[in-house]
């Protein structure tokens, strides 16, 4: 099975490389923001695009660049699933793998214990399984699995 780990920098990236037991299992790639953590990162496979922000004035175009980089890099990789901690780059690139038919596997941020995240919102309606790491989110996504934290 091939899985596409996809996340931004900072704490959702932490969360994401918790899950690299499973990669290591796995045939695996991972997409992040560049930034300092990708670098040092003992991660195998590890592309990363640039970091962006929705509140920039160039945002739109920006991310628009960002979907046509995620479509090129799931259609020569071809996952199966894609798996994610959140956060803005993980969006175009769940969407976009669920539209090529990859499984979606989404995992509400440890940060989120009584609110949903942006992305959160954006991808549970298509994810396969969501994952909160809170009970407290449990009513909030009726259709969401608890696993407790993951790190």
């Amino acid at each position: 099975m091939k899985i596409c780990f996809v996340s931004s920098s900072g704490g959702h990236w932490e969360e994401l490389c918790c899950l690299s037991g499973i990669a290591k299992k796995n045939d695996a790639f991972f997409v992040t923001e560049t930034c300092e953590q990708a670098i040092d990162s003992q991660t195998r496979r590890i592309y990363t695009v640039p970091q962006i922000n929705r509140h920039e004035k160039g945002f739109i175009k920006h991310f628009f660049q960002l979907v046509a980089t995620a479509y090129k890099m799931l259609t020569q990789e071809c996952p199966d699933v894609i798996i994610s901690t959140g956060a803005l780059v993980a969006f175009p690139f769940c969407l976009i793998g669920k539209l090529c038919g990859c499984k979606i596997i989404y995992i509400e941020s440890f940060a989120r214990v009584k609110d949903k995240s942006l992305t959160g919102k954006l991808v549970y309606p298509f994810a396969d399984l969501f994952l909160v790491q809170w009970r407290e989110l449990l009513p909030i996504y009726p259709k969401s699995v608890y696993v407790g934290p993951i790190f």
